[in-house]
């Protein structure tokens, strides 16, 4: 039985669904950006939030999410395992529509604070953006583990190196669990954090069907194409443990890996079959 323990109380964190009506145009930078800006603009206390440099903040945000729940931002996906690639060209383009919603997740004081927006005109990009928000919802999260487990990344991950953590920031390729989850058990864990890694790996393996399902995908970031990681990923449960159920909400609260304030590293989890 593992004697690691979690050094945070995750009770006081909470997960909304915030739906918006926008200006529908052609955007050419990653939709993250809109949602951080409209964040700030209606409640000022976001500032400090996103401002602050460096660190592992416990607030996350989404990209702008379609009505399938589809990550709205420019990319091109390769769409071959292993295959050579070469970074595009150009500008990235995307079409922000007129509705579309996202999820932000936080301390519950801040948070909460998503049921009193109301609507901002900004500027991004050289675009005006109108943004009003329709409704606001919790997201409930619930863990269940079964034989196996399902990870959809939505939108683009960049997994962090877990050699590095509190050192350097490196971003890793590979669906491997240590990778896809270093920063979640660094958050949960502090300085015990590689042995709740090592626990990880040993309850965790995954599915031949990884070497397809999970693939690169180039986004478009502040004018430039950028390298991350898409897809999703089946694990295969070895061992159920509390390090594993506990790594698992914390990913399903605040997503995976660097960029979590940014809107990168968003996952949807759920047990399989």
């Amino acid at each position: 039985m593992s004697e690691l323990r979690v050094q945070k109380d995750l009770s006081s964190f909470k997960r909304v669904r915030v739906e918006v009506k926008l200006t529908p145009t052609e955007f050419n930078d990653y939709t993250a950006k809109i949602v951080k800006s409209y964040l700030i603009c209606v409640e000022p206390s976001f500032e400090e939030v996103f401002a602050t440099e460096g660190g592992l903040k416990e607030v996350h945000v989404t990209p702008l999410l379609d009505a399938e729940g589809r990550a709205i931002y420019p990319r091109k996906v390769v769409k071959c395992s292993f295959c050579k690639d070469t970074k595009p060209k150009g500008i990235g383009k995307v079409k922000v529509p007129s509705r579309a919603y996202f999820e932000l997740s936080g301390p519950k004081e801040l948070v909460d604070k998503a049921y009193s927006f109301g609507n901002c005109k900004m500027k991004i990009g050289g675009k005006e953006i109108s943004v009003e928000t329709l409704g606001v919802e919790e997201v409930p999260i619930d863990i269940s583990i079964s034989e196996g487990i399902s990870i959809k990344f939505r939108g683009p991950a960049l997994f962090r190196d877990p050699w590095l953590m509190g050192v350097g920031l490196r971003s890793r390729f590979l669906p491997i669990p240590m990778y896809v989850f270093s920063t979640n058990a660094y958050s949960l864990y502090g300085d015990n954090y590689r042995d709740a890694l090592m626990e990880l790996e040993e309850a965790l393996v995954e599915d031949h069907s990884s070497l397809h399902s999970v693939g690169k995908v180039w986004y478009y970031y502040s004018g430039k194409w950028l390298p991350a990681t898409s897809g999703s990923v089946l694990y295969w449960v070895r061992e159920e443990s509390e390090v594993l159920k506990e790594i698992l909400y914390h990913a399903s609260l605040f997503g995976v890996g660097s960029g979590r304030a940014a809107g990168f590293g968003d996952v949807l989890i759920s047990s399989f079959p």
